[in-house]
């Protein structure tokens, strides 16, 4: 695999896990009740457990960005993904319907087979990276800016309705002579 290909998935990778930790920072409530559901945990523990999960894939996604932490992030990043894989499973086989919370929308989907997919996609981006190192990478210092431009990209896409209506023009109060 080319170097910048390897930066490409470091860079999508990195901007994932920081926008999904800070989803849950921001907005735990959602995340929450999903941990709660599939867990079967009580609020605060459920609420505890989430903050903990929120912390990891932000810290994570940085680590991924810091060349001498980029093996360990890309290790618990794959681990991570197989939790996200196997919370999937679980929310299937239980039947869970409550929304996942993913990146701290409360009318995300429930976790399921979409859940598996993606968690599996971390997983396979993350082992690429541990596989092909990152000596490789072209421009290792142009890693946060793609990562930060992905992240706003993410933002917009997840927060689409949100931006729609920031950018949708309002109609003007007529005026009165």
């Amino acid at each position: 695999m080319t170097g910048s290909a390897i930066a490409v998935i470091i860079c999508v990778l990195a901007a994932v896990f920081i926008s999904a930790g800070l989803g849950k920072l921001a907005a735990p409530e959602a995340s929450r009740d999903a941990v709660a559901a599939l867990l079967r945990f009580p609020e605060p523990a459920a609420q505890r457990a989430v903050r903990l999960l929120a912390v990891a894939e932000a810290l994570t996604g940085v680590a991924l960005l810091v060349p001498d932490l980029r093996t360990a992030g890309a290790a618990v990043a794959g681990v991570l993904g197989l939790v996200f894989a196997g919370a999937g499973l679980l929310g299937r086989a239980r039947g869970v319907a409550t929304p996942c919370g993913c990146f701290g929308q409360r009318n995300s989907r429930p976790l399921g087979l979409r859940s598996v997919l993606v968690g599996l996609a971390l997983g396979v981006g993350a082992l690429a990276v541990l596989r092909n190192g990152s000596a490789a990478v072209p421009h290792p210092d142009l890693l946060p800016i793609g990562a930060a431009g992905l992240i706003v990209l993410l933002a917009v896409w997840i927060w689409r309705d949100t931006v729609r209506e920031l950018v949708r023009p309002r109609p003007t109060p007529a005026t009165h002579d």
